[in-house]
């Protein structure tokens, strides 16, 4: 059966190396059998600049966030893919702050009993995925970003796997030109297609 991947570009530049990245992700996992779901997490547009506390999730039987705009659906979808691809490029040691956005309102999908102490939610079929850039080395900036994404997975149950792409100027096209990593991010996609 073919896998259900969805990746959340959280890239605002439409032609920068993240998004080249992502583009020959997708084709090596569509290669592989893979349906795709591309999400340009930039272009949605939310009401608030992140999960604001109302705790109106947590309130609600359904996992979902209340928030009535574009981000919702995204979220409401999440929970029927096989594989979720978060890219981000590298900004001040983390993702980019439209993706956090987004990974942020993901507290919808979970519910949290204070009483009892414990959680549910419904990610522990979803394997998790990062493709992350950087015009720096691996540390420390692409070496958090990874952290971060690899605690998340650890707390859903979720398998983990990464991309991480070290020097990738966003000064110069030079990115675009390396073949090593264009065949190297089209076998990833195969890998997260099939695994």
């Amino acid at each position: 059966m073919a896998k259900k991947i969805m990746v959340l570009n959280g890239s605002p530049r439409k032609n920068g190396n993240t998004s080249t990245v992502v583009e020959w992700f997708t084709a090596g996992a569509k290669e592989a059998g893979a349906t795709v779901e591309l999400v340009n997490v930039t272009g949605l547009k939310s009401k608030f600049s992140g999960c604001i506390a109302c705790m109106g999730c947590q309130k609600s039987d359904k996992f979902e966030c209340v928030v009535d705009d574009e981000v919702k659906p995204v979220l409401a979808r999440i929970p029927s893919a096989d594989v979720v691809v978060f890219a981000t490029p590298t900004y001040f040691f983390g993702p980019t702050a439209q993706l956090k956005t987004l990974l942020d309102r993901m507290y919808s999908l979970i519910k949290f009993n204070s009483d009892a102490g414990g959680y549910v939610h419904r990610l522990e079929h979803i394997a998790l995925a990062l493709i992350a850039t950087a015009g720096g080395g691996v540390q420390p900036g692409l070496q958090l970003v990874e952290e971060t994404f690899k605690t998340i997975a650890g707390f859903s149950g979720a398998g983990f796997d990464s991309l991480l792409v070290p020097n990738a100027s966003m000064y110069s096209d030079d990115l675009k030109q390396d073949r090593d990593l264009r065949d190297k991010a089209i076998a990833f996609g195969r890998k997260i297609a099939t695994a």
